[in-house]
C-alpha cells in the first residue's frame, strides 16, 4: 500500500501529479494507491478555518472537495485509472483523522485488518 499525503496549502500540484502519474501508478495496484490532503485547515490560505467547532466553513470545505475531486481526476485523465477518493483532514486539529484511519483501515488486507482492529 502507498499513501500519498498531499499538502493542503500547496498551490503548484504538478509535483504530485507527476509522482503519482509516472511513478506510483504504474507500480501499485490502484486499489492499494490511497491519497490524503493534510493541512486541512491551510488551503486557502489559512482563512475560512472556524476555529470554535473546528472545522473548515462551507467556503473552505467546498474548496477541499474541488481539491479532492481534481486530484481524482486528474489522475484518472493521465493514467486511466480510478483511484479512491482522496481523504482531505488536518493533522493539526484532529479534523478527519478518523476518515484517514479508517481509509486505511477499510484498503488493508483482511489478515493485516484484523491485527488493527483487534
Amino acid at each position: 500500500m502507498v499513501l500519498v499525503i498531499i499538502e493542503g496549502s500547496n498551490r503548484d500540484m504538478g509535483t504530485n501529479y507527476k509522482l503519482l502519474n509516472e511513478v506510483i501508478i504504474p507500480n501499485f495496484q490502484k486499489k492499494r494507491v490511497l491519497v490524503a490532503v493534510n493541512q486541512a485547515d491551510m488551503a486557502m490560505k489559512g482563512r475560512h478555518w472556524d476555529y470554535d467547532n473546528n472545522k473548515p466553513m462551507k467556503k473552505l470545505k467546498d474548496f477541499l472537495e474541488a481539491q479532492v475531486d481534481s486530484i481524482q481526476n486528474r489522475v484518472k485523465e493521465a493514467t486511466g485509472i480510478s483511484i479512491i477518493r482522496p481523504i482531505y483532514y488536518s493533522a493539526e486539529h484532529g479534523y478527519n483523522i478518523d476518515l484517514l484511519l479508517d481509509l486505511l483501515i477499510d484498503n488493508m488486507p483482511n489478515k493485516k485488518r484484523n491485527l488493527v482492529v483487534n
